[in-house]
């Protein structure tokens, strides 16, 4: 069960996201030629006008593919909202779980509490970030968030659900603010000086750091798995 419902809501939030960016290009008039839900392998494939879809095998990954250079037009207040647009609907998103929980739950304060809570997020996704990169983090990888996804849906039922949904969302939120490309927040903030000079000698090796840092905590995240599988 922790399984399933991790996968889906992964998936579902990925989609979510996704689907801000693609949206937001649509609206500006740049072509879409890919809009992938997932990583390699492919499960499903299949092409509408000009767009291909994908459906991958592996979650936490989706991407919107576009021409760098039909993007670069944009004038920049539309460069940064097209940027931001998946993590305005994973916010969104995160919002609609929190509002369905405080509604099956007769309490709408709940949800004013809950937003409240949320401004702290950052910091603990900054602190969980800093710990599983250069110290020990017990709980990282995929196999605790399934166990925990699963006791919290045998506890709680469909309220269990809606509170995942809303935190997933709510950490992918949070994360692709960050200030480092490739992530949203980073992609949005440097490309509002793409046209000072000093942009094309320091943005590659900001892209590369990020990219970098993307593949440091999934490979950390994945030998933990592997550590505990080989165990037991």
């Amino acid at each position: 069960m922790g399984l399933v419902v991790t996968v889906v809501l992964v998936y579902l939030a990925v989609l979510v996201h996704e689907l801000g960016h693609y949206l937001a290009y649509r609206r500006y008039g740049v072509p879409v030629f890919g809009f992938h839900v997932g990583g390699p392998p492919w499960l499903l494939r299949w092409k509408q006008g000009e767009t291909e879809y994908r459906l991958g095998l592996l979650p936490l990954f989706g991407m919107v593919l576009v021409r760098w250079e039909d993007v670069e037009r944009l004038p920049p207040g539309r460069l940064f909202a097209a940027f931001m647009a998946g993590p305005l609907f994973t916010f969104l998103a995160a919002l609609s779980g929190f509002a369905g929980l405080a509604f099956l739950r007769g309490d709408p304060a709940l949800l004013l509490k809950i937003v409240k809570a949320a401004l702290f997020l950052p910091v603990l996704v900054l602190e969980s970030t800093y710990r599983v990169l250069f110290l020990d983090l017990p709980d990282a990888g995929a196999i605790p968030l399934v166990q925990a996804t699963g006791e919290v849906v045998r506890l709680h039922g469909p309220e269990g659900i809606l509170l995942l949904w809303g935190v997933f969302n709510l950490v992918l939120f949070w994360f692709n603010l960050f200030p480092v490309p490739p992530l949203d927040g980073g992609q949005a903030l440097f490309l509002l000086f793409k046209e000072r000079r000093w942009f094309d000698r320091v943005y590659p090796y900001l892209l590369g750091f990020g990219g970098a840092l993307m593949f440091a905590l999934l490979e950390v995240a994945v030998l933990k798995d592997l550590v505990r599988l080989l165990g037991r």
